[in-house]
């Protein structure tokens, strides 16, 4: 009979002990998932932040790309004994940038072969030969033509203005502003430096976002 009296206070003490109520059941629920939801809005916040950047980066080498494209071209003028902003006889490049406005600018893919370079000189020489090869090429604005396209002849990515099966998603432009020297005369101020940005705009969730990098280029072998 002890025995059995034992027992039953055990079993009385037990059942006695206090579990959790359906209140606190539902805020331990809900920390929970106040816990995963901030978690989860910081990473995705910090993919977005991420992405951001990685786009920022891509534009701003492209911005530069652009930048270094027209300095080649005025550079390669002079080593053809061109105006150092093209010619309408002699254009190397496409469209001469004269004109104040709004320009495209690319890579050209198109390869000088080996075999070509046994030819005659008048035939390396020629301003055809010279075109062809040019690794740059200028035309005149336009909203299709801004579109960059992933493409290129290497093994690695490039970015193009060359129609492809990928949009990058990236479009670029260059604006030209003549700058008169305020030393040059009159006949010669605008003929000797123009300011040049680089324009270059993507989409990011339904947002239009783009980059300006502006810089100056002069015809520094001027005797001016």
């Amino acid at each position: 009979m002890f025995i059995h009296k034992h027992l039953f206070k055990m079993n009385n003490n037990y059942n006695k002990k206090r579990g959790f109520s359906i209140p606190e059941v539902i805020v331990a629920i809900s920390l929970v998932v106040l816990i995963i939801l901030t978690a989860t809005n910081l990473l995705v916040s910090s993919m977005r932040a991420n992405r951001n950047n990685v786009n920022r980066i891509i534009a701003y080498n492209l911005a530069q790309e652009a930048l270094e494209g027209f300095r080649n071209v005025r550079d390669s003028n002079w080593l053809q004994n061109q105006n150092w902003r093209g010619s309408d006889k002699y254009n190397f490049f496409g469209e001469n940038f004269f004109e104040d406005g709004k320009y495209i600018i690319g890579k050209k893919h198109s390869l000088f072969k080996g075999d070509e370079c046994t030819q005659p000189l008048e035939f390396v020489n020629s301003v055809e030969t010279v075109r062809y090869a040019a690794p740059w090429e200028i035309s005149i604005y336009s909203d299709e033509g801004s579109k960059l396209y992933y493409g290129g002849v290497s093994n690695y990515t490039e970015y193009t203005h060359q129609i492809g099966a990928n949009f990058s998603g990236f479009k670029r432009w260059v604006e030209i502003k003549t700058v008169p020297y305020q030393e040059a005369s009159d006949e010669d101020a605008d003929a000797l430096k123009i300011g040049i940005t680089a324009v270059v705009e993507w989409d990011e969730r339904g947002v239009t976002k783009s980059i300006r990098v502006p810089t100056i280029l002069t015809d520094w072998k001027s005797e001016n």
